[in-house]
């Protein structure tokens, strides 16, 4: 890369390192991006000359000063990346420059040195001004900032190490060292100690974290102290003030970069050998010291963010010291490591798991610095003693506000299983864990079975892998039984006598309560987890066969759900089809004695098994046909006699599953029971008011998805009629079934079945709106409509011609509702997709004032403040009608249809450009679709094309058809930013206190400068028109006097700021703006066009009193403002013609 920069640059293609690369890479240093400043931070320091020029370099420090001090964490981040990039492109002229005081110090020939004791003096400041007023502190001189740019500029330098270890700086870097650890350890205790309302370093601090309630008073006392108020009673907040965020932040982030910052220093300094003679870089004290402050922090720390970044430096700080052939360090992290047992193990008076996320991840990040390579025996005796301890019988009485100690093991073990640093290490102790978990689920008290049940979720994730697929009995990629029980031997007779265990608790409830096993469902679920294999009858998996069989007839029906889903695993696919004729057989015939139960559990394992062989064809036909024919036999399961409604429905389902396998007899007999089932609820009939059945629904939807089924595969006149008329019957819940399906069954529907849906909705659409005002039925009847009309067959389009009239109502009444009568943003998305598909339906629609309400709808629903739902509706809405209006437009030459479709256009635009990708995909389409019916390509093809290319395709279409519309020239000045520079360079001049938020932008995709001059071309050419068009004409006269004059304004006021050399820190501060860029730009971009306009003015002889010179003279001005810009990196170049050039190129004075 250097080699090809060097000779492009020999060769004058291009001038990488020129000056506006390096301002350009100066702004990106200052983004808030973190991708963006590292690799800006890179190019600069790989690539560019050795040092800055020193201007530069100075101004930068100045704007890094000011950064690492900002409460707000993007910010104070950046300001670290600036000063670790300066220390490496700084010379000993820039050091002289920075640090004025040091001159004479022979420190200021070693950079690294230097910015090391100038950040830790400036620590020290903060620190100093915390413990006099900390809100002060939090809101002008955060801790945090200064911290990260010394763990950058102390660890991420490579040439750092050589400097500390030249012998004539060792003692200085000594000092610094054991000052700075010192430094952090005082601001850890005063930080938490904070929280506590504990301060000074001889308070007398919990053991526990306090509780977030506790913090809030203390942050509270500390506000009204800083305020010089005294403390009220009074009614707690709902929201936390600024204040209080201020101090949260200050306080949470800056424990979290202590630890980062420990840790690092102990990672890189310890294993660097000292100069022979010399004291240790950090000697056993300092370590011993840092050590305490890791642990204050995990003891009393609850707030995850800070205890995560903490745990990253305590984890690099246990893997250094355990990996030091020293044994006096050796010896730290496994003495914390005892202390951490010990409290765990003993008697408290206070809750720490519960009030500390830190207390877990002691262990872990103690653990996990182990050689991975090497035995584990801290892991080794850590383990034991938690499962000793978790197995420890609970006291008789225990207090439920206290954690107890078999409590507290369970969850550090959980933590260590689910943590990614052991890896698999703990596999070892899979086995006693779920053994102890299995016991804990029965125990007495909630938190054991809590801790429990999360440790069984950790569990089956670490050996299990994560879940893979929707369906636990279809995993892709899972375990199978053999492999599983193969690697954990033991573990299958545990599982195993807890089933028989359950099994023999079970039985027939006595007194109306049922005998519950609690470890029953998580064996259930882990065995569903695994993935079925083609092991035979020999398999070690079989032997779970027989009791899974028996929880068929469990009382409780979340077991026999799960022991259905447990069985597919356990049979080997090789004898599903034995099984299958087995479970077939099992079912009781008609007037045979077999419980509900045990009846239903059957059915649902029999269904489950059919679902995974039709899933993946691991049965023959013959098999198939074979269980086929012994369902046949049970045909009352399905008929009125069977008067449980669940039992019916498995059946039914099962039998959906063997359709192929079924004779054609048996299949008529079967639908003629199943239509009859449904006679009642056909559209002239009433609703039944039979008395209420648990289950009856499910059965109907059952049914009803079966019907549209085979409607869909076998076709028919007859059976298309029937779903169409169960589709307009009284029955809520049948209806509400086919609309489903309708919308999740795509792949299944035919031709024949589609068509006749699609005419069916359409025609019944009026009644529905006027009858029901249900809104999730009205949702999912809308969005079944649109999901079918898609692509609307040409009966469709017939029937709707004979339903203009019916039409149009349903379109008032859609708009009426979704104006007056706040729907609800899903119900609001559907109604909108109706109306854009009824326009595109009724071609010969033109109602204006219905095309209005639609229009202003849209807007309304395509502002970036809207809701991500009402955008997304807007761009769906585009895309079905918004190409139609277009095209009607065209045709017609309406004034009134030409304002809309411009209207149309500037809102595709807009969606264009928002930050939801699927919004952006949508109107991606509507442009694809205005390209084609603008006649820009051939009309026999539709190519979809990107987004920015929809944008620059809309543009086009405006200023070639739309050109002669006021609206046109009207709305795209709009989309040019609103910005008052003058207000944002005082903003970035003003030196007072942020808030800890910026505010949020309304879309954070649209990038407002580039939209500019993207929009300058088409200005232009539009302006260029205007002799063409008295509207046109007239508006641009308006708008000349409304904005000229703020326009030049605000052009002197930009010339003039950046021609003080003075405020060189401030450019600085400018170019790393956002706002800035997009407000000069969009500055530029319109005095470009004022100059344009004076000029057709001064050729028409027209006098624009209120604009003081020339289109000579302000395009002279532009010139001299842009050249000016241009050296201080902030505005590319504008050609007065119709584009924009790169900086090299110079504006042409017209």
């Amino acid at each position: 890369m250097e080699a090809l920069l060097s000779w492009a640059r020999q060769k004058g293609c291009w001038d990488f390192f020129s000056r506006s690369n390096l301002l350009a890479l100066l702004s990106c240093l200052q983004d808030s991006t973190n991708e963006v400043r590292e690799l800006a931070s890179e190019l600069l320091i790989r690539y560019f000359p050795p040092a800055f020029p020193e201007p530069i370099a100075v101004a930068l420090f100045e704007r890094a000063q000011e950064a690492v001090s900002s409460p707000r964490v993007q910010e104070a981040e950046a300001g670290a990346v600036l000063m670790k990039t300066i220390l490496q492109k700084s010379d000993g002229s820039t050091l002289e420059r920075l640090f004025p005081e040091g001159k004479a110090a022979a420190t200021l020939q070693h950079r690294g040195l230097c910015f090391a004791q100038y950040l830790l003096r400036m620590l020290q400041a903060h620190y100093a001004m915390a413990c006099q007023d900390l809100l002060q502190a939090a809101s002008t001189n955060p801790m945090h900032g200064v911290m990260v740019a010394l763990r950058r500029c102390l660890l991420e330098v490579p040439e750092g190490a050589v400097s500390i270890l030249k012998g004539e700086h060792v003692q200085n870097w000594q000092e610094l060292l054991s000052h700075l650890v010192t430094l952090l350890r005082d601001i850890s205790t005063f930080l938490l100690g904070v929280l506590q309302s504990r301060q000074g370093p001889n308070a007398n601090q919990p053991a526990a974290a306090p509780s977030f309630a506790d913090m809030v008073n203390a942050i509270g006392s500390l506000i009204m102290l800083g305020k010089g108020l005294e403390q009220q009673d009074g009614e707690d907040a709902i929201l936390l003030s600024e204040e209080h965020n201020l101090i949260l932040t200050c306080c949470w982030v800056s424990v979290k970069e202590i630890g980062l910052l420990l840790g690092g220093l102990v990672e890189k300094i310890l294993p660097l050998a000292p100069p022979a003679g010399a004291e240790p870089l950090l000697p056993l004290t300092v370590v011993k010291m840092a050590a305490r402050v890791f642990q204050e922090v995990l003891l009393k720390c609850r707030h995850w963010g800070a205890v995560e970044g903490c745990s990253m430096g305590f984890t690099k700080f246990c893997t250094a010291l355990l990996n030091h052939p020293h044994a006096e360090l050796q010896a730290v992290p496994r003495t914390m490591l005892a202390q951490g047992l010990e409290l765990l193990s003993g008697p408290r008076s206070s809750s720490i798991t519960r009030r500390a996320a830190g207390f877990p991840m002691l262990f872990l990040c103690i653990l996990g610095g182990e050689d991975p390579s090497k035995a584990r025996p801290l892991l080794a005796h850590c383990i034991q003693t938690l499962l000793a301890l978790a197995n420890t019988p609970l006291p008789q009485n225990w207090d439920q506000t206290l954690d107890l100690p078999q409590v507290s093991a369970l969850h550090v073990l959980q933590t260590l299983v689910r943590g990614s640093g052991l890896g698999t290490a703990l596999l070892q102790y899979v086995t006693p864990m779920m053994a102890l978990l299995l016991k804990a689920l029965g125990s007495s008290s909630w938190a054991m079975r809590n801790a429990a049940i999360q440790l069984f979720s950790a569990l089956a994730a670490r050996v299990l892998g994560p879940k893979r697929s929707r369906d636990d009995s279809c995993a892709q990629d899972g375990v199978s039984p053999q492999a599983f029980f193969s690697r954990y031997p033991q573990l299958r007779e545990i599982l195993l006598g807890e089933l028989h265990s359950a099994l023999e608790t079970a039985g027939e409830p006595e007194g109306g309560r049922f005998h519950l096993c609690p470890s029953l469902h998580a064996i259930l679920t882990l065995l569903a987890k695994l993935q079925p294999g083609a092991d035979g009858l020999s398999s070690v998996s079989t032997c779970f066969l027989e009791p899974l069989l028996q929880l068929a007839g469990n009382p409780i029906y979340a077991v026999r759900v799960m022991a259905a889903k447990a069985l597919v695993p356990v049979v080997p696919t090789a004898e599903y089809g034995k099984i299958l004729l087995r479970l077939a057989g099992d079912l009781a015939k008609r007037g045979g004695v077999l419980s509900h139960n045990m009846l239903h559990g059957r059915l649902l394992q029999i269904q489950a098994l059919l679902a995974y062989a039709a899933d993946t064809n691991c049965s023959s036909p013959d098999a198939m046909r074979s269980v086929a024919h012994q369902m046949e036999g049970q045909f009352w399961l399905v008929t009125p006699a069977q008067q449980c409604p669940l039992i019916r429905s498995a059946y039914l389902q099962v039998i959906s599953l063997l359709a192929g396998s079924c004779t054609q007899g048996f299949a008529k007999r079967f639908r003629e029971v199943v239509s009859s089932e449904l006679h009642s609820f056909g559209p002239e009939q009433k609703a039944r008011s039979s008395e209420l059945q648990v289950g009856s629904a499910v059965f109907h939807q059952v049914i009803s998805h079966f019907l549209c089924k085979e409607a869909a595969s076998l076709a028919g006149t007859e059976r298309v009629g029937a779903v169409c008329l169960l589709l307009q019957g009284a029955d809520v819940d049948i209806q509400s079934a086919i609309l489903t399906w309708v919308i999740e069954g795509e792949d299944e529907r035919s031709k024949d079945l589609e068509e006749s849906l699609q005419l069916t909705l359409l025609e019944n659409l009026k009644s529905v709106l006027q009858g029901r005002w249900d809104k999730e039925f009205l949702k999912l009847y809308l969005e079944a409509l649109v999901h079918l009309c898609r692509n609307p067959p040409s009966q469709a389009q017939d029937v709707f011609h004979k339903l203009l009239g019916p039409a149009a109502a349903c379109v008032d009444v859609l708009l009426s509702m979704v104006e007056t009568e706040s729907p609800g943003p899903d119900l609001l998305f559907q109604a909108l997709s109706v109306i854009s598909l009824l326009f595109v339906l009724g071609s010969k629609l033109r109602d204006y004032p219905l095309l209005e309400r639609w229009c202003v709808m849209l807007e309304r629903c395509s502002r970036s403040i809207s809701s991500e739902v009402l955008r997304l509706a807007a761009a769906r809405s585009l895309k079905l009608a918004g190409a139609d209006v277009v095209q009607s437009a065209l045709e017609a030459s309406c004034p009134s249809l030409l304002s809309v479709a411009v209207r149309v256009m500037d809102m595709g635009i807009y969606l264009l450009q928002d930050e939801d990708q699927e919004v952006r995909r949508e109107a991606s389409v509507f442009a694809s679709l205005v390209q084609h019916v603008s006649g820009a390509k051939p009309q026999d093809s539709c190519v979809f094309i990107q987004g920015n290319r929809g944008l620059v395709c809309l543009l086009h279409v405006l200023l070639e058809k739309f050109w002669g519309c006021q609206e046109t020239f009207e709305f795209l000045l709009r989309h040019l930013p609103t910005l008052d520079l003058s207000n944002i360079l005082t903003e970035v001049e003003a030196n007072k206190a942020v808030s800890l938020y910026k505010e949020d932008e309304p879309n954070v995709f649209a990038e407002p400068a580039v939209l500019s001059r993207l929009l300058l071309p088409f200005l232009l050419q539009l302006l260029d028109r205007v002799p063409a068009s008295t509207r046109l004409c007239e508006f641009t006269q308006r708008w000349l006097k409304a904005t000229g004059p703020s326009i030049l304004h605000s052009l002197q006021h930009c010339k003039h700021w950046w021609s003080r050399e003075a405020i060189a820190p401030l450019h600085m501060k400018a170019l790393g703006c956002a706002k800035v860029h997009a407000a000069v730009t969009a500055l530029l971009v319109k005095a470009t066009l004022l100059a344009h306009v004076l000029d057709g003015l001064e050729r028409t002889h027209i006098s624009a009193s209120e604009i003081h010179c020339t289109s000579q003279e302000l395009r002279s001005e532009l010139v001299l403002v842009q050249e000016l810009l241009a050296q201080h990196g902030m505005a590319p170049t504008f050609s007065l013609d119709y584009g924009i050039t790169d900086t090299r190129s110079s504006v042409r004075a017209v």
